[in-house]
């Protein structure tokens, strides 16, 4: 199989990568960098110098590819650069066709779902209430578009919960802000005793990987969590303990943290953000957990990253190798 992956070098994309070349498939993936990882060296990848931004690059990396795994995203933090990634999607599935593409897969978001109606929620589950920041639009009208295409060409849309692992741009700074002051306490919305749904990187990457090899999956959306009944004061606890140390939660009552975000809300829409902070209070501190007998189904797929203790020391012990090693905070 020959594969072109957006995002390729970035934290979910390159354990999709790594999963591509052990299985023996040609991997082109677009990056700014011309230089190849190492860990890559010698390995059947090819290297397109190019950008998200520049939607003809994309389009032209994707001749003669058979599946294209659409991981990469231009950074939603204005709703131009949110309306860009739209445009880009539409750009890419327009070409699928003439470029003999065979599937796209698409990596969504829980957030799509929004905050479900029951609990445990299906990929048929409504929502009590919808999400409308400017990322959670950008991936529902991708959505939209991929589905409602006319080429006939076969597409898998994924919507990953929380993701966590080694290889994050971001992730280090949590650790080490939970290291220097979850003993002092660190302030959350609500008791933190509230479900979430969760998946660790390398789970995620074996689901997209199948998601562009199991003939089963054409035409497919399906969520993507660890299918555990886990809590963001379980993650925060175990971040902490990792590192030998305690955590402290103060509970920020969710109405006043609405309060705040709605005031917060008003002036960055003034900047051209659209935030929904007001919606995301309610996401984090309510129950959130999804079902997925789908994806188990549908793919042959069953999380591995299970024992949440062992994943996030594996973690953290990632990210303070990387410390050492001077690249930055842990």
């Amino acid at each position: 199989m020959k594969a072109f992956v957006t995002g390729g070098t970035g934290f979910i994309g390159s354990h999709v990568v790594d999963l591509l070349l052990e299985n023996g498939h040609a991997v082109k993936l677009l990056s700014r960098k011309e230089e190849m990882p190492d860990q890559w060296k010698g390995k059947d990848l090819t290297v397109v110098p190019g950008d998200l931004r520049d939607a003809v690059a994309v389009v032209e990396a994707m001749q003669g590819m058979d599946v294209v795994f659409h991981i990469g995203e231009v950074r939603s933090t204005t709703a131009g650069n949110a309306s860009l990634n739209v445009a880009l999607v539409e750009r890419m599935v327009a070409a699928l066709e003439p470029s003999h593409v065979k599937r796209l897969v698409f990596i969504s978001s829980l957030s799509v779902a929004g905050i479900p109606l029951a609990t445990p929620a299906t990929e048929d589950t409504p929502a009590s209430q919808v999400l409308r920041d400017q990322y959670t639009e950008y991936k529902r009208k991708a959505e939209e578009i991929i589905r409602r295409s006319s080429a006939g060409i076969e597409h898998v849309i994924l919507r990953p919960g929380i993701v966590y692992g080694p290889r994050s741009r971001h992730l280090g700074g949590m650790v080490d802000t939970i290291r220097r002051f979850g003993p002092l306490g660190l302030p959350f919305i609500g008791s933190g005793t509230n479900l979430m749904p969760l998946i660790h990187v390398k789970d995620l990457a074996l689901a997209i990987f199948l998601a562009g090899t199991v003939p089963g999956a054409a035409n497919q959306t399906l969520n993507i969590t660890d299918g555990e009944r886990r809590t963001w004061l379980e993650l925060f606890t175990e971040v902490a303990e990792a590192q030998r140390k305690r955590f402290r939660l103060i509970p920020v009552p969710p109405a006043l943290a609405k309060f705040t975000a709605m005031f917060v809300a008003l002036f960055t829409s003034i900047f051209g953000q659209s935030l929904d902070l007001p919606s995301y209070v309610a996401y984090i501190s309510l129950d959130i957990h999804f079902d997925i007998s789908r994806a188990r189904s549908v793919l042959g797929w069953d999380p591995s990253y299970r024992d949440l203790r062992d994943a996030v020391r594996e973690m953290v012990e990632w990210y303070a190798k990387k410390k050492e090693k001077g690249h930055g905070r842990i």
